[in-house]
C-alpha cells in the first residue's frame, strides 16, 4: 500500500465484505492461542518428555520475550511511515505482509515431536514474535479506518467472529485427528498446527489486500519532527516514556484491569481443561477436544454480542457475562462432586460447556470492542494518534500475565505430584487439576465483574468525546466546552478538563483540514 493509496482513503466506508477482510486475520489471534492454550502444554508434558513445569516455563520465557517484542512493535509500527517500505506498504500492512509467510514456517516447526527443551523454547519465542509482529499493527487497523463507533464496533464483532469460530473449529478439527490418527498419535498434533499455519497464513493476505491506514498527509501534519533524528537508545527511551503515558489514560487503566483478570482467567481455564477432563471425569483427550468446539453452536448468536454491546454498553455486558461464567464454572465443579453415570455426565458437560464457552466469548469480545475507542480519548490529552502503542502496552502486560499463568499452572501441578505421560494421576495431582481450573478461573472472574461496574466507556460517552475533539480541532475555545462534555472528559480521561488538549498541539491541529476526517 503506497502513500497515494493511503491518501485516497480518507472517508471510505467500512462495508460488511471489509469487515469480513480485516476481521479474517484473527483467525490467527485467536485459533493460535486456542491451540496453545488447549494442547500446548498437553503435547509437551504427553509426547515431548517435558515436565510439567518445564513445559510451563517454556511457555512463560517466550511470553517474556515476546512481551519485550511488544514494546518494540508498537512504537516501530506507529514510526514505520518514516521507511522507504512504510511509505510505500504503509506502517501497518508491510508486517501483516511479511508476517504470512513466517507464521506458515514457525508455526509448524513448533509441532514437530521429538525436540528438546532448547528446540522447544526456541521455535516457541519465533512464534510469538511473529504473531505480535503481525497482530500489533492489525489491532490498529479499527482506528486507523473509521472513527465512526457503529462501523468500529461491527469491525469488532466481525473479528470475534472470526476468532470465535477459529477457537472452536481448531479443537473440533484436532479432535477429528487425534481420534483419526490415534489418542497416543504425536503427528496428530503436528497434522492439526499445519492445518492451521496454511490458514493463518492465508488470512493475513487477505487483510493486507482489503484494508487500508490513516492517510500519511495526516500522520504528518501530528508527528514530532524530532523523533525523525532520534538514534537507537533515544528511540528507546522516548519509546519507553511514550508507553507509560498510555496508562495515564483512566479509561485504559480500568480496560487493562478488566482485560488482563478476564483472559487471565481463562488462560488458567484453557490450560487446565483438557487435563480436567482426562484426568477429573476420567475421559479422552478427543472428547476433551470436541467438548470445547462446542462453542461454535453459538456463533449464529454473536451478533447479540454486538447488539448487546451497542445497546447496553461495556459495563453492564461485563457484569452480565461475567456472572455466567462463574455460573458456568459451578456447574462443571458440582458435576465433578456428583460422579455422574459416563451418559449422563456427557449430556452433563455437552449442554454446560455450550452455555460456558458462549458466555466466554461473550466477555473475551468487549475489550475488543472497546479497544479501538481508547485512542480517541488519549488524542483529547496529547493531540497524538498513538493507537499502535496502547496495542503495544496492552500486548506486552496481556504477555507478562499469559506467561505467569502457564508458570502457574505448571508450577501448581509438579508440587502436586503431577506424573509426566501417565495415564493416571494421583488424587492429590487430580485436585490440583481441578481446583485451578474452577477456583482460580473464578476468583479472577469475579474481581474482573467488580472492577466493571465503575467503567464508564460506551457509545454515547464515546460520542460526547469525539464531538468534543472535533470541536477543538476545528478551533473552538475550550472556554467554551458545555458542562456535558466537561463531565464526560474528564471522567474518561481521569484529568481536569483545563489539562487535555496541549496548547503546543492547537497550532498544529488547525492545519488539517476538516475534510480530511474520517466519517462519524
Amino acid at each position: 500500500m503506497n502513500e497515494a493509496k493511503n491518501d485516497q482513503s480518507s472517508g471510505r466506508k467500512v462495508g460488511m465484505w471489509t469487515s469480513i477482510a480485516f476481521g479474517c486475520t484473527d483467525m490467527m489471534g485467536g485459533g493460535y492461542g486456542a491451540l496453545v492454550g488447549a494442547y500446548l502444554m498437553f503435547f509437551f508434558t504427553t509426547f515431548c518428555n517435558l515436565s510439567a513445569l518445564e513445559a510451563g516455563s517454556i511457555i512463560g520465557l517466550a511470553k517474556a520475550v515476546d512481551s519485550i517484542t511488544s514494546i518494540i512493535m508498537g512504537r516501530l509500527s506507529d514510526t514505520f511511515w518514516r521507511t522507504k517500505l512504510g511509505s510505500k506498504f504503509g506502517r501497518r500492512h508491510f508486517f501483516i505482509l511479511i508476517g504470512s509467510p513466517l507464521i506458515l514456517i514457525v508455526y509448524t516447526l513448533l509441532w514437530l515431536p521429538g525436540g528438546g527443551y532448547w528446540y522447544y523454547l526456541i521455535v516457541y519465542c519465533l512464534v510469538e514474535v511473529v504473531v505480535t509482529m503481525v497482530l500489533i499493527p492489525y489491532e490498529t487497523l479499527p482506528s486507523e479506518m473509521t472513527t465512526d463507533f457503529n462501523s468500529r464496533s461491527k469491525m469488532s464483532t466481525t473479528r470475534m467472529f472470526f476468532s470465535g469460530a477459529i477457537t472452536s473449529i481448531v479443537t473440533l478439527v484436532g479432535g477429528f485427528y487425534i481420534q483419526l490418527m490415534g489418542q497416543h498419535n504425536p503427528y496428530a498434533y503436528t497434522a492439526t498446527g499445519v492445518t492451521f499455519a496454511i490458514l493463518f497464513s492465508i488470512a493475513c493476505l487477505v487483510t493486507w489486500k482489503f484494508t487500508w491506514e490513516r492517510p500519511v498527509s495526516e500522520i504528518k501534519a501530528t508527528a514530532d519532527p524530532n523523533e525523525a533524528h532520534q538514534n537507537l537508545i533515544q528511540f528507546f527511551w522516548t519509546a519507553l516514556k511514550s508507553y507509560l503515558s498510555t496508562l495515564k489514560v483512566k479509561a485504559f487503566r480500568q480496560h487493562m484491569y478488566l482485560y488482563l483478570l478476564g483472559v487471565t482467567a481463562q488462560d488458567l481455564f484453557s490450560g487446565a481443561f483438557i487435563y480436567f477432563i482426562v484426568f477429573g471425569y476420567g475421559l479422552s483427550t478427543s472428547t476433551a477436544s470436541y467438548l470445547l468446539s462446542l462453542g461454535i453452536i453459538g456463533l449464529p448468536l454473536t451478533p447479540v454480542n454486538y447488539w448487546l454491546f451497542t445497546r447496553l454498553g461495556a459495563k453492564k455486558c461485563y457484569v452480565l457475562y461475567f456472572g455466567l461464567v462463574i455460573l458456568g464454572l459451578a456447574a462443571y465443579y458440582i458435576m465433578y462432586l456428583m460422579n455422574l453415570a459416563h451418559s449422563t455426565l456427557i449430556i452433563a458437560l455437552i449442554i454446560v460447556s455450550t452455555i460456558y464457552l458462549f458466555f466466554k466469548g461473550g466477555a473475551y469480545s468487549i475489550p475488543w470492542n472497546v479497544f479501538p475507542f481508547i485512542p480517541d480519548i488519549d488524542e483529547l490529552m496529547t493531540g497524538k494518534r498513538r493507537e499502535g502503542e496502547f496495542a503495544a502496552m496492552m500486548s506486552f502486560i496481556r504477555k507478562l500475565t499469559s506467561g505467569l499463568a502457564a508458570v502457574f499452572l505448571g508450577w501448581i501441578l509438579s508440587v502436586n505430584g503431577f506424573k509426566s505421560g501417565a495415564a493416571v494421576q494421583t488424587a492429590q495431582a487430580t485436585h490440583a487439576v481441578v481446583y485451578t481450573l474452577i477456583f482460580g478461573t473464578g476468583i479472577l472472574t469475579l474481581l474482573a465483574m467488580v472492577i466493571a461496574v465503575t467503567f464508564n466507556l460506551d457509545a454515547k460517552t464515546h460520542k460526547t468525546l469525539i464531538n468534543e475533539v472535533d470541536r477543538l480541532k476545528a478551533g473552538g475555545k475550550k472556554a467554551d466546552v458545555t458542562p456535558k462534555a466537561k463531565k464526560v472528559c474528564e471522567d474518561l480521561t481521569g484529568e481536569e478538563y483545563s489539562d487535555l488538549w496541549p496548547v503546543s498541539k492547537e497550532k498544529e491541529i488547525k492545519v488539517i483540514k476538516k475534510e480530511t476526517s474520517y466519517e462519524n
